[in-house]
């Protein structure tokens, strides 16, 4: 019983995996530097780092 239960888990586990994949399936790309991307890309900035110099490069992430 505990076998079937554990397998009944693990398929939904999957099931929901899969169809949050699929329904919210939108690929980005990562793009890293000290320029802005152009406005028609449809980046938006989800952070920032420095270098070894203390310059302060963004991450932004574009839909393909």
């Amino acid at each position: 019983m505990r076998l079937l239960l554990v397998a009944v888990m693990s398929i939904t586990a999957l099931a929901v995996v899969l169809i949050a994949r699929a329904s919210g399936s939108q690929d980005y790309t990562t793009h890293i530097g000290l320029r802005v991307p152009p406005s028609e890309a449809r980046c938006v900035k989800t952070g920032e780092l420095s270098t070894d110099d203390d310059k302060r490069l963004s991450i932004f992430q574009c839909p393909v």
